[in-house]
């Protein structure tokens, strides 16, 4: 089954907003193609995105960046939690329907809307780890760097244990670091 990713490209200074390539892989190409002009399903659709490149391979092409391993298999709880995963597995799902039909207009629809919820997603996602680094900022107590939120640090003394900085456990979580040994 085919899959779709983006890889998310340096930023430039005349970008409004982050350059990317669709990345297309496990594609199947129909055994030969209905029309010898016609270029085929992703002719044009990297301008119509807004992609610098549509890149297109039968194999699988495993991006880090994108791997979401962690998260397959998951079902929606009912309680709301995964919700967001659950609208982007129908997303992917869209996707794979896309590329089995020869609609134009319905490939080019299903593509942008894929592809905007990706960038929702994955922007929303950057919006909630900076609020939580700016919750566990570093400042200066007593002579060492603690973690505020974690120390419960008012500006000028703490509610809780002075906790270091870089033993801040929500920090080391985001950073993928494990918990120190106690």
């Amino acid at each position: 089954m085919a899959r779709l990713q983006t890889l998310e490209l340096p930023e430039g200074s005349a970008d409004d907003r982050p350059p990317f390539i669709l990345v297309v892989d496990q594609y199947e190409p129909p055994p030969y193609p209905a029309d010898v002009n016609d270029p085929g399903p992703f002719d044009g659709i990297a301008e119509k995105i807004g992609a610098r490149a549509v890149l297109v391979f039968e194999n699988t092409i495993d991006i880090p960046a994108n791997d979401t391993s962690a998260y397959l298999g998951r079902e929606d709880s009912g309680d709301g939690s995964d919700e967001g995963w659950t609208e982007a597995n129908k997303a992917h799902a869209d996707v794979v329907d896309w590329l089995k039909v020869r609609d134009k207009d319905a490939e080019l629809r299903a593509a942008n809307e894929w592809v905007e919820r990706l960038g929702a997603e994955a922007r929303e996602a950057r919006a909630a780890v900076a609020r939580v680094r700016n919750l566990h900022r570093p400042v200066e107590h007593g002579g060492i760097t603690i973690c505020a939120e974690c120390s419960g640090w008012d500006g000028s003394t703490t509610d809780n244990s002075p906790c270091g900085y870089e033993h801040c456990p929500t920090l080391r979580a985001l950073d993928s670091q494990p918990a120190p040994d106690a």
